[in-house]
């Protein structure tokens, strides 16, 4: 190299344009030291968090979905799915049939639904981690209104039964219960024998939250007019039903399957995994030197602690921690190790309901909970339009609530 030559910038790829990935890729973008790719096979983020408010037709789904190309003009952007990794020649096999090469590799491939290996779930149960999904939901929810109506289908397809008493099934119940309330003005003589139905195989709703909190929600939901049972697990599902471990079988016509994610199971072969296919990673989320796993792909637990969980805040932390990493081995200071700062938990049940942990110690829910969600939920979304009309929604829902009724086939 020539005397007062830049020295070559290392080639950073990005697998995931998720949360994790996108964080990555923010604090590197005006690096000298680095050029940046990142890799998915979707040209959007999905702010997934409110992918069960495009599902009940409460928003648009461009409303969630940024485009990555215009996000950050110094990142180079692929689109492509990967298909091999050869971590000896630091190459990756893409979907187009291209390879690409790296000098530090990060994973960020987000999380699938599982069925837990139940009969039929995968068959006859709708899950919720794409866009796709959301509009399949969506398409099920309404379409089945004109299809009773029609005499094409019975009475009991109105029936909505949602498995996972998590945050999102807590959110999309509360949700589809508005739904059906609104469109009673459209089926005056059908939508009255509409239900909603929350099924957690556990004792309690929300099990990550303190029990007063998931005391609140059940009341909540159960006040809209939410059939919630906990201690109800699902067995078999059926193209008309779900059946329970104690023999009871629940028609519906909708069915949705909220109960859990894991990691997608085709980057197993690069290291130790747990039971939830995350790969484990160092304390420093490096998988070995150059590969580094952050998000839900990531295993991380200090000692005999738990994983930590597979949430949005957890992945934009280590995606940070990640890229501060990179930086700091390019100026030959040690690695640090990954702490993870605890902000607390919410979730919302309705217009103007929802429940909010604060550092485990400070709760409360209602409106001012419910304005608490709203205002994080802005902070975290990418593009100042996406802002701009998801504010407008929602404050037309606030005031005066319709479902945006797209055109069902």
């Amino acid at each position: 190299m020539e005397f007062g030559a830049a020295a070559p910038k290392k080639h950073v790829v990005i697998v995931g344009a998720g949360f994790g990935g996108l964080a990555c890729a923010r604090k590197l973008r005006k690096s000298r030291s680095f050029d940046v790719t990142l890799v998915d096979r979707n040209p959007y983020q999905l702010f997934s968090p409110l992918l069960y408010q495009v599902a009940t037709a409460s928003l648009p789904e461009d409303d969630i979905a940024f485009p990555v190309r215009t996000a950050y003009r110094e990142v180079r952007f692929v689109r492509a799915a990967v298909i091999g990794v050869d971590t000896a020649t630091k190459t990756l096999s893409l979907s187009t049939g291209k390879t690409l090469s790296y000098d530090d590799l990060v994973l960020a491939v987000g999380s699938e639904g599982t069925t837990f290996g139940i009969p039929g779930v995968a068959e006859h149960t709708l899950q919720m981690k794409s866009v796709a999904d959301a509009r399949e939901i969506r398409r099920s929810l309404l379409r089945t209104y004109e299809d009773v109506e029609d005499e094409v289908l019975p009475i009991e397809s109105l029936n909505v039964v949602i498995v996972g008493g998590g945050p999102t099934g807590v959110e999309l119940a509360g949700a589809v219960r508005e739904l059906q309330g609104e469109i009673r003005r459209e089926f005056e003589h059908i939508a009255p024998r509409a239900t909603v139905t929350l099924l957690e195989a556990g004792p309690r709703l929300l099990p990550s939250f303190h029990p007063s909190s998931s005391e609140h929600a059940a009341k909540a939901l159960t006040k809209m007019g939410v059939s919630v049972r906990v201690n109800a697990a699902v067995v078999e599902a059926t193209p008309r039903s779900l059946r329970l471990k104690d023999g009871e079988e629940l028609v519906a016509g909708t069915r949705i399957w909220a109960a859990g994610v894991v990691a997608p199971p085709s980057w197993k072969f690069l290291g130790e995994t747990d039971r939830g296919n995350r790969l484990k990673v160092r304390p420093t989320m490096q998988l070995v030197d150059d590969v580094w796993v952050v998000g839900d792909a990531a295993s991380f637990a200090i000692g005999d602690a738990r994983p930590l969980p597979m949430i949005a805040p957890v992945a934009i932390q280590q995606g940070k921690h990640v890229a501060r990493q990179l930086v700091r081995r390019e100026r030959n200071e040690p690695l640090e190790n990954f702490s993870y700062r605890d902000k607390g938990q919410m979730a919302t049940i309705g217009r103007r309901k929802a429940v909010v942990e604060i550092r485990s110690w400070f709760r409360f829910h209602g409106t001012i909970a419910w304005l608490t969600w709203l205002a994080l939920h802005l902070a975290y979304l990418s593009g100042g339009r996406n802002r701009t009309s998801i504010f407008a929604d929602w404050v037309w829902n606030y005031l005066v609530w319709t479902p945006r009724r797209t055109i069902t086939e």
